[in-house]
């Protein structure tokens, strides 16, 4: 029986400090390091208006710790971002972004072409967060996506407005795990094929939702 009592208070003891440190967070002066977008679902869809015709491709995938391969213009690749709090749930952050992707391109006359590049992302947000109560808690935030594909012959860069509405739960102390709702609405875009020493562009846009997962720690500065 006493051994029990012991077992009880440890418990009590650590569901308490747990539930002391998640009160704490989005507090003034935190920043927040991030592994964003480790696994989830998409939704992609990518249009290029050649000759004001639109060539539009849709994609579904779930990401496992990777980027698609199927394409260079998704948003969902694994990504690192550091946000701080400015005054108590306020955050200013950014993320970003790398990945060493292949590509499947189709032009007018369905013939396609596989090239591989580099893709880069940068994404500045500004965010807030709110506690339901000492476990679980919400993070929605909002900002631009800058998106390039480099590669040849084809290269891409496209600007989105992004909303991201993770839920945030308590993991262990100074560790937060969260999973929501992203949109990636694609605002403007290009496209650049190179034939020969010929480049030729093109108006391109790609826009995307997905549910998506990230690993959260913080300190206090």
């Amino acid at each position: 029986m006493k051994r029990s009592f012991q077992c009880a208070f440890g418990t009590a003891a650590l569901l308490l400090s747990s539930s002391a440190w998640a009160q704490d967070f989005s507090s003034k002066g935190q920043l927040a390091i991030s592994a964003e977008r480790l696994f989830g679902f998409y939704h992609n869809s990518a249009t290029v208006t050649r000759n004001n015709v639109d060539d539009t491709v849709k994609t579904d995938s779930f990401t496992l710790l990777t980027s698609p391969v199927t394409t260079g213009w998704n948003y969902g690749a694994p990504r690192v971002a550091g946000d701080y709090f400015i005054i108590d749930h306020l955050s200013l952050g950014a993320a970003l972004g790398y990945s060493h992707v292949s590509v499947g391109t189709t032009d007018p006359n369905g013939t396609t072409t596989s090239v591989s590049g580099d893709s880069f992302t940068f994404a500045p947000r500004v965010g807030y967060a709110v506690l339901f109560n000492n476990i679980v808690g919400i993070w929605p935030r909002a900002g631009f996506t800058y998106h390039s594909l480099s590669s040849d012959p084809v290269s891409e860069h496209v600007l989105a407005f992004t909303l991201e509405c993770p839920f945030v739960f308590t993991v262990i102390p100074h560790v937060v795990f969260w999973g929501g709702p992203t949109l990636d609405l694609g605002l403007s875009g290009s496209q650049d094929q190179k034939n020969g020493a010929v480049t030729t562009s093109f108006d391109f846009n790609s826009t995307e939702i997905g549910i998506q997962t990230g690993l959260v720690a913080y300190l206090d500065l």
